[in-house]
């Protein structure tokens, strides 16, 4: 990031050197402290009990998760309204416009993914199939220029599709994100908020790394077109993680979290009866 705002000019020479002096300080900090926390669990001194343990893989995974979905939804809508407006010669207005359509899919996407993967069998596997559908979603958004080149133009019935294929892939990528944090809480329950805030970070991360991608590539169809397939590729190598190496979650349809045991109410008490006795007692 201080890379890219020395090359446009909002740092100088001098304030690039101290940011990037502060940056290597914040990471020597950092990876101190890291190791300060855990030097007598790498000694071997220290061990959790086997209640406290997680496999790592499963939290690697859905980062890796979040990276390409969320991740490439933060540069996707970064980038959308200049690819809108380059690939049909929109103007800036219209152009935001129709990108905005990639980020009002949100509404019924994200809460749509956590329904599937409730209503499914496996939630191993809804996540997996969306992220394979939102990395061929990518790789279809990438043939948008040439569409419109076989075409003969940018017209309405083109814009139109390309509005058509942005919703679409909008739609998988969010709905992926639903699907990973409905298996975040089932990881571990007892440090949930410790692995969904872990999760939730690598998201930023992803759109950074696509974002200072983008950036260096070369400006117009061409540096759209790998923009797309960078985003389509590395969606179907984490779906094949997810199919082949993610586990799925002990107890991920139980009606009781891990430990919780089924309290049997006692005769009499309300939660006993038949629900329209029991609404009559209230």
């Amino acid at each position: 990031l201080a890379w890219r705002l020395s090359k446009v000019g909002f740092l100088t020479p001098t304030g690039f050197t101290i940011a990037v002096l502060a940056l290597i300080g914040l990471y020597l900090f950092q990876a101190y402290n890291c190791w300060a926390v855990n030097k007598d669990l790498l000694a071997g001194r220290k061990r959790y009990p086997a209640e406290d343990r997680y496999k790592f893989k499963q939290v690697a995974i859905l980062e890796l998760t979040y990276i390409v979905n969320f991740g490439s939804e933060l540069a996707a809508v970064s980038m959308l309204p200049a690819f809108f407006e380059g690939t049909f010669g929109l103007s800036k207005a219209l152009a935001g416009m129709l990108a905005a359509s990639y980020a009002f899919m949100n509404l019924v996407a994200r809460p749509g993914g956590g329904l599937i993967s409730d209503k499914l069998g496996s939630r191993k596997v809804t996540m997996g199939v969306l992220t394979l559908c939102m990395g061929i979603g990518y790789l279809v958004m990438s043939t948008i220029p040439s569409i419109r080149d076989s075409l003969g133009g940018g017209g309405a019935f083109m814009i139109g599709l390309a509005v058509v294929m942005t919703m679409a892939c909008s739609f998988f990528v969010q709905s992926g994100e639903g699907s990973t944090f409905a298996i975040v809480p089932l990881v571990k329950r007892r440090v949930t908020g410790q692995i969904a805030g872990n999760v939730g970070a690598y998201g930023n991360v992803g759109a950074v790394a696509y974002l200072t991608l983008y950036s260096l590539l070369p400006d117009g169809d061409i540096g759209n077109r790998i923009f797309f397939q960078t985003l389509g590729v590395a969606g179907l190598i984490v779906a094949f993680l997810c199919f082949f190496i993610l586990e799925e979650p002990k107890g991920s349809f139980a009606e009781f979290h891990e430990g919780e045991q089924s309290v049997v109410p006692e005769p009499g008490h309300p939660s006993a009866m038949p629900e329209d006795q029991s609404a009559r007692l209230y």
